[in-house]
């Protein structure tokens, strides 16, 4: 029996990797994340590259690669010190020390502050005391937040070539002024249309204040689109709780997504729907994720 799927969106296509079946030379390559459970919904482990069947546009590809999705998350946590986050310091700095806590060890992370401009407290990094050590340490900058100019450049810096790496962002913010270059709004949108395609993950914890409430807008954006949460408080006492269960849940998310498989396939068409079918009785299969490189 075969189970498939149609996916009608296009997975951007990448360059060639060391292939299981050989591709074609002249091929590129597309990657689908596909999850596979049997009849009690159970993760279904022992798929090779031969159990899958992929076609795009109608026809056969070659399976290049088919193995579990099991790389880390790569977790970029950008934290307001703007002038109005001055109130709930002392509660943010718990609640980042709670995130560092609850977060999976197995998991790496860093930490950027966005008060005024950017500043990278702790590269991404598996040590937990680094990152709480920074935690507790953190004041105010003043200023408005460069929520904007933080979420581009951290992607860019950290998150675009870290191809082992699940990208994630959790944005703690007020919603007071944003100062992030203006001419980087529209550079900031194209960003967001392209998210959800390469798996890119955002959750945003909002500060209710008395600001013009752009940087809501621009947190609330990210998660939208990105299938995030977002969660507004309006006072900061609840934020340590709050951003405790968000480290939770990555964690829960991360082991439910266990089950998906990673399939890289030699592409001739990239624009072209994809069909993917697994060849084997009492299976599921459905699309979780599509992926750029």
């Amino acid at each position: 029996m075969r189970t498939v799927v149609l996916i009608a969106l296009a997975i951007a296509a990448s360059a060639p990797t060391t292939p299981a079946q050989k591709a074609p030379a002249a091929s590129r390559t597309r990657k689908v994340f596909v999850s596979v459970t049997d009849r009690d919904g159970l993760p279904v482990g022992d798929l090779q590259p031969s159990d899958f069947d992929v076609r795009e546009g109608g026809a056969k590809r070659a399976i290049v690669r088919a193995q579990p999705a099991v790389s880390p998350m790569r977790v970029a946590v950008l934290v307001d010190t703007s002038e109005p986050a001055a109130p709930a310091v002392t509660n943010i700095r718990a609640a980042l020390l709670e995130f560092f806590n609850a977060l999976p060890a197995k998991h790496e992370a860093l930490l950027v502050s966005t008060g005024r401009q950017l500043r990278v407290r702790v590269q991404p990094t598996f040590d937990r005391k680094k990152l709480t050590d920074a935690s507790a340490g953190i004041f105010t900058d003043g200023g408005g937040t460069a929520l904007i100019d933080s979420i581009l450049e951290v992607d860019d810096r950290f998150m675009k070539k870290a191809e082992d790496r699940w990208p994630v962002f959790v944005v703690l913010t007020t919603d007071g002024s944003e100062n992030s270059a203006g001419a980087h709004e529209n550079q900031f949108n194209k960003w967001l249309n392209s998210v959800a395609a390469r798996g890119v993950t955002a959750h945003a914890v909002i500060i209710k204040s008395k600001g013009n409430g752009l940087t809501e807008i621009i947190a609330n954006s990210l998660a939208e689109n990105s299938g995030g949460e977002y969660i507004v408080v309006n006072t900061s006492n609840s934020v340590p709780d709050k951003m405790r269960a968000l480290a939770v849940k990555l964690g829960d998310d991360y082991q439910i997504a266990r089950t998906r498989y990673e399939v890289e396939f030699a592409s001739e068409a990239p624009s072209a729907p994809v069909d993917v079918g697994v060849l084997r009785e009492g299976v599921s299969l459905r699309i979780t994720q599509t992926r750029l490189r």
